[in-house]
């Protein structure tokens, strides 16, 4: 995204916490994934060669996304994933853009 343009936020994304229940230890353990937020977003597939600028040879899908910036979106971290199209996303990066406007996802498909 250049400097001084809008995203354009024309897809849709769920993004999700994992869910949590005791287990009959009394542990807490992970059980799947729950709706944290839907939120509009650009979407943008990192190309070939920028994974190959970053030594990455795996064979795998990654993309940024773009989101409004809010105080409940400033709290997601790599604990969180994304659904996107059907698919759902590990998130692998997150960082402001701007001061306070938006917020870019880095993530890849699981």
């Amino acid at each position: 995204m250049r400097a001084g343009t809008a995203p354009r936020l024309d897809r849709r994304i769920v993004i999700l916490e994992a869910s949590f229940a005791e287990n009959e230890a009394g542990e807490e353990v992970a059980t799947g994934w729950a709706e944290y937020a839907q939120e509009r977003a650009q979407y943008t597939p990192v190309s070939d060669g920028e994974r190959m600028r970053a030594a990455s040879v795996e064979q795998k899908t990654d993309a940024r996304f773009v989101v409004r910036w809010s105080i409940k979106l400033a709290a997601v971290s790599g604990e969180n994933r994304i659904r996107f199209d059907g698919a759902d996303w590990q998130i692998t990066g997150v960082k402001e853009l701007g001061r306070g406007l938006w917020i870019e996802i880095t993530a890849w498909k699981v």
